[in-house]
């Protein structure tokens, strides 16, 4: 292409990213959008990433082409609250920073309003990552227009400047540092609290490390608090095998399911091996059997966690849901009458959560499920075990259990 002195003055407006090289012969070559650090250098607010691409060369020079980079701006990192103490964690600095890189153009403008996303990102090591394709990032187009990332522990940030060229891809710069998902123990510990009981009840039938530490890929269907409310005086009655058979049966092994892969009238296989959870889409409703799903796609470290208003039963998975209702009914035969929920009513299983401080037994006793001891447990202070595939109670003292430390204080992000 030849300019002429008109063509090379309009040429000089434009970016210095895509500035024609022009020879002393007046042609020209068009450059390729400049290396992230220039392109970084040209925005405000975000000298801390740019410091960060220093301090890891090995991350962003050997990027691929291709490639959306998650910028968080300056205020983004100054809500960190804790940013020396979090630079110092080299490993986990390096993860966090490979989990803003998606591997692929992701642009703004292309997702649909109220529509999202499930974006991979170059965070694959196992350590953060027990999940095929590289951890993800969750990207929503709010009705506004304006795209959210949603990470581990709901943690979100809005987009603030969207599609920056530069010459691997595209850059996003967003308001909030990306946090890694964690495991589903942390992330009800400290982020949903509403599936405590759930997570209590795994360690209750010692299926914890069974059924979800060490699992990849998985799509959990957790009730909430007040669905274990509403059985407090069924449950403890059931067998520990009934029990497990019944908390495997909301487990989807083998695959990660997000909302839009619900598919109306679909079944999910399950850890309990014989029965399949069936989705039923209705207007805007999702229900899983019968019961509701009242929140989606809750990111932890090896898959996603849907929480559901009622404790799904193996047995009665052919019930389906009253569309109509308010809300759901138990599909347990109720022993007494269902119990009241909210947070004055006591949270069952939460007793069997593992301390993170020091939690000494104060008092052992062993007996049969009563009903004085079935009491017992919805009060608190009492762990069922199991002796010869009967149920016991063993007093604790787990009040550390139940306000434990926030364990992830000095690596929030």
């Amino acid at each position: 292409m030849v300019f002429g002195l008109s063509s090379f003055r309009s040429a000089a407006r434009l970016p210095t990213a895509i500035l024609a090289i022009v020879s002393v012969f007046g042609s020209a070559e068009v450059v390729k959008a400049a290396d992230l650090d220039s392109v970084l250098a040209g925005q405000t607010n975000l000298t801390t990433f740019r410091e960060l691409i220093k301090d890891y060369p090995d991350i962003f020079a050997k990027l691929p082409s291709g490639v959306t980079v998650a910028v968080p701006n300056d205020n983004a990192f100054d809500k960190l609250g804790n940013f020396d103490e979090w630079r110092d964690n080299k490993t986990h600095v390096e993860a966090v920073l490979k989990y803003h890189v998606m591997p692929k153009i992701v642009s703004m403008p292309s997702i649909i309003k109220g529509d999202s996303i499930w974006a991979p990102t170059l965070l694959t090591d196992p350590k953060f990552s027990p999940i095929k394709g590289g951890q993800r990032l969750i990207l929503t187009k709010q009705p506004g227009g304006e795209v959210v990332f949603t990470s581990g522990f709901a943690n979100r940030g809005t987009v603030m400047v969207e599609d920056i060229e530069w010459d691997k891809g595209l850059v996003q710069v967003i308001d909030s540092v990306m946090r890694i998902p964690e495991g589903l123990e942390s992330t009800a510990r400290n982020a949903y609290h509403d599936m405590t009981s759930f997570l209590g009840a795994l360690f209750a039938t010692d299926l914890y490390d069974e059924l979800i530490a060490g699992a990849k890929d998985v799509t959990i269907f957790a009730p909430t608090n007040a669905a274990f409310q509403k059985l407090a005086s069924t449950l403890p009655t059931l067998s520990k095998e009934e029990l497990k058979s019944v908390l495997r049966y909301h487990v989807v092994p083998g695959q990660v399911s997000q909302i839009w892969e619900l598919k109306n009238a679909s079944r999910l296989a399950t850890a309990e091996g014989e029965h399949s959870i069936r989705i039923l889409r209705h207007t805007n409703f999702i229900f899983a059997d019968s019961a509701q799903v009242l929140q989606t796609d809750i990111l932890v470290a090896n898959g996603a966690v849907h929480l559901v208003d009622n404790v799904l039963n193996p047995k009665a998975n052919g019930t389906g849901p009253d569309v109509e209702a308010v809300a759901q009914s138990p599909v347990f035969s109720l022993v007494g009458t269902q119990t009241v929920t909210g947070t004055g009513a006591p949270t069952p299983y939460t007793e069997f959560l593992p301390c993170t401080v020091s939690c000494p037994v104060t008092e052992v006793v062993r007996t049969e499920p009563t009903a004085s001891a079935t009491r017992s447990v919805n009060q608190g202070g009492v762990r069922p075990t199991s002796t010869n595939g009967a149920w016991g109670v063993q007093k604790f003292n787990y009040i550390c259990a139940l306000n434990p430390p926030d364990a992830s204080a000095s690596l929030a992000f």
